[in-house]
């Protein structure tokens, strides 16, 4: 599996999980905010999706973990609501995935039981870096620039079907956070990730904080980390910083 993720294999993996953020995610938002059926109720905060057939199995689990009251406070959007709930983007590797969107922060999780939590540290092209474990877990943040395609749906000019994109188009910043299962790394990943649909900055001390409240209400993630998958070489955990504020994204510590 190690071996797989390095070199060529990585870099495939890279583009395709990134590209299905920028593609798939701008096309689910662009499109749920124009229809009431997305999820969004007329008369208080969405209400997570029912369900498709194709969709990842774990999805209605994490939907309602993210889909909570208290969603807003979390993400630094106080007074806001839900406006849309559901799968939001996954790729083959996830066994589970949700998105909600509380005023202008959109909020995603995903996990993965065969992602390593470490993935993209060694990739020169992503600005990731080892933090502070969090609940006894190692976990790496990185962020990576938003560029959207807003895809014309036949809401509005110029046409449906049409495609645009570049330009003014909304973008940003996204910031992720990743844990592992296990307190040695091993066991697969559990990824929480924040931006602004209007482009505006995320505190990056709201990741943790939301990760945990996650971990907490999902099974398997609700309890202290185990040393070890079963089965599984023990992964030795790369050093990690001394616990300190999260600040990976502005030329901290």
């Amino acid at each position: 599996m190690r071996e797989y993720m390095a070199g060529v294999g990585r870099a495939v993996l890279l583009r395709a999980v990134v590209g299905m953020l920028v593609l798939v995610g701008g096309v689910f938002w662009h499109s749920a905010q124009g229809r009431s059926s997305d999820g969004e109720r007329d008369d208080g905060p969405a209400v997570c999706r029912p369900p498709e057939p194709d969709w990842p199995s774990g999805y209605p689990a994490l939907c309602a973990a993210l889909n909570r009251p208290d969603l807003a406070e979390l993400v630094g959007a106080p007074g806001e609501h839900a406006v849309s709930a559901g799968i939001g983007s996954y790729s083959p590797w996830e066994t589970g995935a949700a998105q909600v969107q509380v005023g202008k922060v959109k909020a995603a999780v995903s996990e993965s039981p065969t992602l390593p939590y470490d993935l993209l540290l060694d990739d020169p092209r992503v600005s990731a870096r080892e933090v502070a474990p969090l609940a006894g877990r190692p976990a790496v943040a990185y962020s990576e620039p938003l560029r959207w395609m807003v895809i014309h749906l036949g809401t509005g000019s110029p046409g449906p079907g049409a495609v645009s994109g570049g330009g003014r188009s909304p973008g940003g910043t996204a910031y992720h956070l990743v844990v592992a299962r296990n307190a040695d790394g091993s066991g697969g990943s559990l990824e929480v990730s924040l931006w602004r649909e209007d482009g505006g900055y995320v505190n990056d001390d709201l990741l943790p904080g939301l990760a945990e409240e996650l971990m907490a209400d999902l099974e398997g993630w609700d309890g202290p980390p185990l040393p070890a998958e079963p089965g599984e070489p023990t992964r030795p955990p790369r050093p990690s910083p001394s616990p300190t504020s999260f600040r990976p994204f502005s030329g901290g510590r």
